[in-house]
């Protein structure tokens, strides 16, 4: 699944990617997968993983052992005794020199390698969907802090805006002032309300500048420009769809079911202890001045070797205890993170129904105070209303444009958020990881 020069084409992307400059959703959330530590990190577990498989797998080859030795040897045995006719030289010393090569096969183990595969199989489908689960969150946080930035634009503008206007209104009220329609206190209230406006301008600069740092921490740069997302057309059409697709697609989903199986291999691979071992044996010895003889010995052997545990003090049967209720545990896991799941979906879809409904109030709302504010300024001007009616109706009017903009980009948002709880925001925005992947997205190497 994942080749192995990974951590070199990983160490390589982050390199060409460091200069590459973000403009359109898509192309920040592309950028950020091939670079983000979070994702990379599940995805070199996931490729070591692999290498677990095949070490499971090695336990039906067949191992070689050679082994060889020189040194000192002193014998005393039926062979030395009397030997030299002196019963005080019954011992014998000599320079040993031995060899021996062995192949061993396992033949019958109880099915351990085999579950043993099979666990690792599964360790590694969980981990690989870790990957997506990594990916599609590390995504929509991107999303999330692309449309902040997008968001605090616009109220960054409505703020400049909102302090021009309240410039405009001490002028006029200092127009007024000459000509004897107004009085100090008047001229004082409007620039008292200029100032809280040029603050208010002042503070939405800064959360912009906070928005794209926070933005700036998972893509590594600033977009040179941005261009309001597309939303997706996959969206599921109702929320019991949303949830069969939730439980189905969900890289935990996925994960977790990954985690059961690989419980239940390591309970079958329990069982194995309860078995005799079959194994066939071949080998070779040599030895040379060996046990106080002077003569080169060989010996050969070729023999099927069994083994079978009668009693290990109860160990084997509470693991197997243990890995039942392993598998227990689980399943549980599972059932947890179904409810999650179901629980995200639901608070989406919630967010999005309620959302769409609450926007439209909220842009008859920017309608009518902006009209209402025309009006103001003409009564003003004729003499019917007063300073004070005049800035409530400019605060009004900016504080329902930053309510419909916070009403549209939260709706924005949550239809992503949607297509995450669902576990399909990956493909449905078309993204891509630089490498072979289980979460259904295209491969692209970052150029």
């Amino acid at each position: 699944m994942f080749p192995k020069f990974l951590t070199v084409s990983i160490l390589a992307s982050a390199v060409l990617t460091a200069n590459a400059q973000a403009d359109t959703l898509l192309d920040a959330v592309n950028q950020t997968l091939a670079t983000n530590p979070e994702v990379l990190i599940r995805t070199i577990e996931a490729d070591a993983r692999m290498d677990e498989i095949r070490q499971a797998k090695s336990g039906y080859l067949p191992s070689l052992d050679l082994t060889a030795g020189v040194g000192y040897e002193n014998s005393r045995n039926s062979s030395t005794i009397g030997l030299a006719g002196d019963p005080d030289r019954d011992d014998q010393v000599r320079t040993r020199r031995d060899a021996s090569l062995i192949a061993r096969q396992m033949l019958f183990d109880g099915f351990a390698v085999s579950s043993e595969v099979d666990r690792q199989k599964a360790r590694q489908a969980s981990a690989a969907q870790d990957v997506c689960y990594a990916a599609s969150n590390t995504a929509l946080q991107v999303t999330q802090a692309y449309v902040n930035i997008m968001r605090q634009q616009s109220v960054v503008e409505l703020m400049k805006a909102n302090a021009e206007e309240h410039e405009r209104l001490v002028k006029l009220i200092e127009t007024q002032g000459r000509k004897g329609r107004s009085n100090d206190a008047d001229v004082a209230q409007a620039q008292s309300r200029l100032v809280l406006a040029k603050a208010n301008e002042i503070s939405a600069e800064s959360v912009l500048r906070d928005v794209k740092t926070q933005y700036q921490r998972l893509a590594g740069n600033l977009p040179e420009a941005y261009s309001v997302p597309a939303i997706p057309e996959q969206s599921p059409a109702s929320l019991e769809a949303a949830l069969t697709l939730g439980v189905e697609a969900h890289p935990v989903m996925k994960l977790a079911t990954a985690d059961v199986q690989a419980a239940e291999a390591q309970y079958e691979a329990s069982k194995s202890a309860f078995m005799p071992r079959f194994e066939m044996e071949v080998g070779a010895n040599w030895d040379t001045d060996a046990n106080g003889g002077k003569d080169d010995t060989y010996n050969h052997v070729a023999k099927v070797n069994m083994t079978y545990n009668l009693y290990n003090g109860g160990g084997d049967k509470a693991r197997r205890s243990q890995t039942s209720k392993l598998i227990n545990e689980a399943i549980e896991i599972r059932n947890r993170a179904r409810r999650q799941v179901e629980e995200e979906i639901r608070l989406a879809w919630v967010a999005i129904d309620y959302g769409s409904q609450r926007l439209l109030p909220l842009e008859e709302h920017v309608k009518q105070s902006d009209r209402s504010r025309e009006l103001y300024n003409k009564q003003f001007l004729m003499g019917s209303r007063t300073l004070m009616d005049l800035l409530d109706s400019q605060n009004e009017y900016t504080s329902a444009r930053q309510s419909a903009i916070n009403a549209r980009y939260d709706l924005l948002f949550n239809r992503f958020r949607l297509l995450n709880s669902t576990g399909t925001l990956l493909q449905s925005m078309d993204a891509s990881l630089p490498v072979d992947n289980d979460c259904g997205v295209k491969v692209v190497a970052v150029r």
